[in-house]
């Protein structure tokens, strides 16, 4: 009787443990790279606002790097929402893929649904991108002349490369 009391005990331990390691291995790739602050965004109505210096003059300049990652299992799809028409204006949709991040270099506000492949539409089903989508900003930038402007730097990536590809780049977060 003692030893399947101590089996079952064993048999607890190690569930928990290995619950213990998921959660942390998750924590571990939810991690915003050091130096970006949960700044410069909103989310509102299940859209992700940008807004590249809205943290003060202190903060905030008119160029931001933004990492997002995608906390769910799913591929999620950004859709540019557009305010007005140009010629010069070009949507700035991604893709990210399940545990990945994105960097996006913008000096301009912009909002953005998040939609997950359903089959049933062919932009698909709408999600909250606040219950979906951890993001931060390099407020901070340094950018090279050849540099600003509003573009997806990087797809979809683990957070060691999202890094290395914008320094690579020539940007530096600070």
């Amino acid at each position: 009787m003692k030893s399947i009391a101590q089996l079952l005990l064993s048999l607890v331990l190690m569930v928990s443990m290995v619950s213990m390691v998921y959660a942390a291995k998750k924590d571990n790739l939810e991690r915003s790279p050091l130096g970006c602050k949960d700044i410069g965004y909103a989310f509102d109505l299940n859209v992700l606002q940008i807004m590249p210096g809205s943290a003060g003059e202190d903060e905030g300049d008119d160029q931001s790097l933004y990492f997002i990652f995608n906390r769910s299992n799913h591929t999620i799809n950004l859709y540019q929402m557009r305010q007005s028409e140009s010629s010069q204006s070009v949507y700035m949709n991604s893709v990210i893929r399940p545990q990945t991040w994105s960097v996006l270099s913008s000096s301009e506000e912009v909002k953005y649904i998040c939609t997950a492949h359903d089959g049933k539409s062919s932009h698909g089903r709408i999600l909250d991108c606040g219950k979906n989508l951890k993001v931060c900003e390099y407020a901070r930038v340094k950018y090279g002349m050849n540099n600003r402007g509003n573009y997806r730097l990087v797809r979809s990536t683990s957070r060691g490369s999202a890094v290395r590809s914008v320094i690579w780049y020539g940007i530096i977060p600070r």
